[in-house]
Parts: structure tokens; C-alpha cells; sequence
């Protein structure tokens, strides 16, 4: 179990939080600098669209989120009033691991990917630490996240079932997330290859 530091606006208490408010913030806490959009988290919270609304604007005006154009993001660590949020986040499992072409500029293929969808996938968010990035897509019933993680030259894909999916359906998802993130990678491989001349 983890404990995370909240840094709430001082007037906010810990018995203020609902259980749903709780649910948001625990999510939200697994991934340091990691920005999620509405209905990537509604899919992967299950909550009603309005429910999620208030929940998202209550949590805001209690600084413990920040919204951007990005989507929603933790706030974090901070000086101010603070208390501990356990979570129970195991990390996705592996299922692919691969290398990535050299003279793939991995900021082009964030932009490609990011917010797009493919096969019954959903964009969930993206974080960022250093030099490695995740991007994660949610399916439409919301049981099953995949994640591409990409740094060093490597993308791993991961998967994490949110119920008890056949382990054959996960394989089958990563796959399908590692064809779609193949073929951008060789349409910016052909576009920054020059022909030869004569």
C-alpha cells in the first residue's frame, strides 16, 4: 500500500471526502504527472457522467486537482494542510516488450496517438517521468486499461484487466494496441526517409 500526500486548500478536512471523492483521488495518485480525460475516467471509474462532474469540481475547488486542456491531473505534494490517501494500485502487467526505430522522434508519435482511439479502445491519459512516457486507453465497458510505455529507445505494453477477463483476451488487446502503435511508427519511418537520387 501506498501513501500519497494531498495538498488540499486548509479549510477542506478529511472527513469532507465522499467515497467517490476518495475513488478519484486514488486513481488520479497512481501515475506522478499523468493527465486524464473526462471520459477516460468516467469508463475507468464507472461513475455517472454528472456524478463524475461534481466529484471532479469538488476536488478542484479543494486544490486537490487541477484541470488543463491536458485533462485532470493530482496535485500532489505541498506545504499546506495534507493527509494520506491508501492505495491499492498493483502495476499493469507486461505483455509486450519491444524496440522502437531509431529515428522515431517519440514526441511526433505521442502526438499521433494521443487522444485517439482504435478497436473498442478509448484514451484514458498520458503521464510523463523524465524520459519515460505512458499513454493509457480504457475499453468502452471500462474492464480492461492497456498502457504503452515508452523510453529508452523501448515501448512496453502492458495491460491491467479490471475484472476477470481471459487472459487470451488481454494478449489479444496488447496485440491489437502494438499494431496500432507499429503502423504510425512506420508511416514517420517512410516520411523521414529521403530518396536516394540517381
Amino acid at each position: 500500500m501506498l501513501a500519497t500526500e494531498i495538498d488540499l486548500d486548509q479549510s477542506f478536512e478529511e472527513s469532507d471526502l465522499d467515497d467517490r471523492e476518495r475513488e478519484v483521488l486514488r486513481f488520479l495518485s497512481t501515475e506522478q504527472n499523468g493527465y486524464f480525460s473526462f471520459q477516460g475516467l468516467r469508463r475507468r471509474l464507472g461513475f455517472h457522467q454528472e456524478t463524475l462532474a461534481r466529484t471532479l469540481k469538488r476536488l478542484e475547488e479543494a486544490r486537490a486537482i487541477e484541470r488543463s486542456p491536458q485533462g485532470y491531473k493530482f496535485r500532489g505534494n505541498g506545504t499546506s494542510f495534507s493527509f494520506s490517501v491508501k492505495t491499492n494500485h498493483t502495476l499493469p502487467k507486461p505483455i509486450i516488450d519491444a524496440y522502437l526505430p531509431a529515428q522515431i522522434d517519440v514526441t511526433v508519435l505521442f502526438q499521433k496517438l494521443k487522444g485517439r482511439w482504435f478497436s473498442n479502445f478509448r484514451w484514458l491519459g498520458y503521464s510523463h517521468d523524465g524520459d519515460k512516457l505512458s499513454m493509457s486507453w480504457i475499453s468502452e465497458d471500462g474492464h480492461m486499461q492497456l498502457q504503452a510505455r515508452i523510453g529508452g529507445g523501448k515501448i512496453i505494453i502492458a495491460i491491467d484487466p479490471l475484472n476477470n477477463a481471459e487472459e487470451s483476451n488481454q494478449i489479444a488487446a496488447a496485440y491489437q494496441l502494438f499494431d496500432h502503435v507499429s503502423k504510425i511508427a512506420e508511416e514517420l519511418v517512410q516520411q523521414n526517409q529521403t530518396p536516394i537520387a540517381n
